[in-house]
């Protein structure tokens, strides 16, 4: 999910990016490379998780339950979008909400999302009704009736029975649903800012445990097993989470705007610190609130740095890695689609979404390669599909 995802960069259609600074009408606002590079490390982690349910899992989980909690990563994507959004366009709703900043707001958040959403959705249907007799009957996460809220953005609001097509979209729809909110989450914190952080805090405390705790959730694949009490909530409740950690966002962006706090989180022990305990929070797979807690730190922490962290946040390749983060992140499903009809890679023992288990080397060189071809499908979508799209958009209706 790319923006930081949301995964979504941070210009707007009249920004004029420069590697200090991004040109946003008569304000400057710097240009948070270091979260571009955990974009794309966190766009990757979703990428291996998905493999591992759907190709085959080369680590037990009675081995270790990283892998196994890597969905998270999408609540990361939800914290740092919420940040960079607040950094990128708090100005523009300081004193009120205008048309012009609303439609520039609007426009660029769709160009940034949908194109690669709507391409990569259509491409898949075309795939399985058309070019392959996969949808004759069609399987559960792929019915016919869920095309239509897929492609509106709807899906993350209980739309659907299942998560279904291009089943890591559904954070898109969250994402967006949050956008939506934007401005007036904005003008807010602009307008009252202390009421506005204690309200938000509780807000976001609720919703997090509404969704682990309280709201009525069932498998959408088995309803007779228990749900776990965590927050793997995707086409039913997804919009709350979504919404959650991107609140988080803004509200760790205030912190970061505190030069004590800034300067305090801004050295590599604490990003090193923050990483192995996110890294031993995924192991053990303790609480998700945890989890959550460490990535809103860790946002801090890694747009604070200025040490070694940064500099190698900020190689050629992990920016190249944060840039075709989004489209990693859509374009993952083509590589396993095969598997969810039937197929298996040599070696593989057992049958069903999560349970087809392999030996570990066998494991990693697969999903290596895996890897592999996802960087460059994604460099091609990105390329050709999502960055033209955008900047056609931008130009086009963003003025």
């Amino acid at each position: 999910m790319n923006e930081a995802a949301t995964l979504g960069h941070s210009a707007v259609p009249s920004t004029s990016i420069t590697d200090q600074s991004i040109q946003i009408k008569d304000h400057k606002v710097e240009y948070l490379s270091s979260l571009t590079a955990l974009r794309g490390i966190a766009a990757l982690l979703v990428a291996i998780f998905h493999f591992e349910m759907a190709a085959a899992r080369f680590v037990p989980q009675a081995q270790s339950m990283f892998f196994e909690k890597c969905y998270l990563m999408v609540d990361l994507f939800f914290i740092m979008s919420g940040f960079i959004m607040l950094h990128v366009y708090s100005k523009d709703f300081n004193a009120g909400i205008q048309g012009e900043s609303l439609k520039k707001f609007f426009v660029a958040r769709f160009a940034r999302v949908y194109p690669l959403h709507l391409f990569s959705t259509l491409l898949l249907v075309v795939i399985v009704r058309w070019l392959t007799d996969w949808g004759n009957p069609p399987i559960l996460l792929e019915q016919p009736a869920d095309i239509l809220p897929n492609i509106l953005l709807l899906h993350s609001f209980g739309f659907t029975n299942i998560y279904s097509w291009n089943i890591p979209s559904w954070s898109i729809s969250a994402e967006f649903a949050a956008y939506l909110l934007f401005p007036f989450l904005a003008l807010f914190l602009n307008k009252k800012r202390l009421i506005a952080v204690l309200l938000l805090t509780v807000l976001v405390v609720v919703a997090y445990y509404s969704i682990m705790y309280v709201l009525p959730r069932k498998n959408p694949i088995n309803p007779a097993i228990p749900v776990p009490h965590n927050l793997n909530t995707t086409f039913d409740y997804g919009y709350i989470r979504g919404i959650a950690g991107f609140i988080t966002g803004m509200l760790v962006y205030l912190v970061y705007g505190l030069k004590a706090f800034k300067r305090a989180f801004s050295g590599d022990f604490v990003s090193i610190l923050l990483m192995l305990g996110i890294g031993l929070s995924l192991h053990y797979a303790l609480n998700d609130g945890i989890t959550v807690l460490l990535f809103a730190m860790l946002v801090l922490s890694v747009a604070a740095n200025t040490g070694k962290i940064s500099t190698f946040f900020n190689t050629r390749v992990m920016q190249f890695l944060g840039d075709i983060s989004y489209s990693i992140y859509l374009m993952q499903i083509f590589l396993q689609e095969p598997f969810s009809h039937g197929y298996l890679l040599p070696g593989t023992v057992g049958v069903g979404r999560g349970r087809q288990n392999i030996e570990l080397f066998s494991g990693l060189f697969y999903c290596l390669i895996y890897v592999l071809l996802l960087v460059l499908i994604s460099y091609v979508t990105y390329r050709w599909i999502e960055r033209p799209c955008r900047r056609f958009i931008n130009r086009s209706w963003g003025k």
